[in-house]
């Protein structure tokens, strides 16, 4: 009898959202809606599904529920709203670090030198460390992920391969890639951040020659001066509308965050993710 109750209880109807903005943000915001039990979504794309501007120029206009990118809005993008409110949050992030030996004393790395090193055009420690660390010396080894892996898409540019073979040591996994590296003390590894500790620790990324180096905490993310990470928000229309409230309960969820974390993201917890005014 119990079966019988089941089999003909009412099932909830799907929810309709559209989401328009990037490809990246929107897909994943759509994969994690997909886990959803109650309420389940039902998820439309509003094209161009492209740039994080074409979420703020459908948000605009009125034809999107939340708009999906991978950056704040822009003041100049606000003036299209009127006197509308608009509210962003950061849902999640995804991030890459630099690895390297605990021994090895570099503290950080000039993001256009970074560059020059997967180009295997520095080559040396040395070159790296300069007259201040006299004692770093010895070829710089490389090893990351598979060019076909989301890692591998976010290097490949920084190396300016595109169709070329990668220039470091293909590893499959990052927790392979963060053991070479611990056992190493010239490598340098490129693996998704959470890795360090067990005799690697990261290496900070400086975004200008003379800024202090950046290191993938939260903070530092959050303030878009950690240039390995990139932040997945949501905007809408204040005051939200049902469905909206209804997506949002979700993702800040601890089924939400299930979800997210199923893709290989960082979770942000609500009471973090209120995106502050454009200026």
């Amino acid at each position: 009898m119990g079966l019988m109750l089941t089999a003909c209880a009412p099932v909830e109807p799907g929810m309709r959202v559209h989401l328009a903005g990037a490809q990246i943000p929107v897909e994943l915001v759509e994969s994690w809606l997909a886990d959803a039990r109650s309420p389940r979504f039902v998820v439309e794309h509003v094209s161009p599904v492209f740039m994080s501007q074409h979420g703020f120029e459908n948000l605009a206009a009125g034809q999107c529920d939340l708009a999906c990118t991978d950056r704040p809005v822009s003041a100049r993008e606000l003036e299209r709203f009127g006197d509308r409110q608009v509210v962003g949050r950061r849902v999640a992030f995804y991030g890459y670090a630099l690895y390297v030996h605990a021994s090895n004393p570099l503290d950080s790395i000039f993001a256009r030198h970074l560059r020059l090193v997967f180009q295997r055009r520095i080559k040396d420690w040395s070159e790296l460390a300069g007259a201040q660390i006299p004692q770093l010396a010895g070829p710089i080894n490389l090893y990351g992920p598979p060019k076909s892996s989301r890692a591998g898409m976010v290097l490949a540019p920084i190396a300016d391969i595109w169709f070329a073979e990668p220039t470091w040591q293909v590893l499959e996994s990052d927790a392979a890639i963060v053991a070479r590296v611990a056992e190493d003390p010239l490598g340098l590894g490129f693996a998704s951040i959470g890795y360090d500790g067990e005799g690697v620790r990261y290496l900070g990324l400086r975004m200008e020659r003379q800024s202090p180096p950046a290191f993938p905490s939260l903070e530092e993310i959050e303030s878009e001066r950690y240039g390995l990470a990139k932040v997945i928000y949501v905007y809408y229309v204040d005051p939200p509308s049902p469905v909206v409230r209804r997506v949002l309960d979700y993702l800040f969820s601890e089924p939400g965050r299930v979800a997210i974390e199923a893709t290989n993201l960082w979770a942000i917890p609500a009471d973090r993710s209120h995106v502050p005014a454009a200026q």
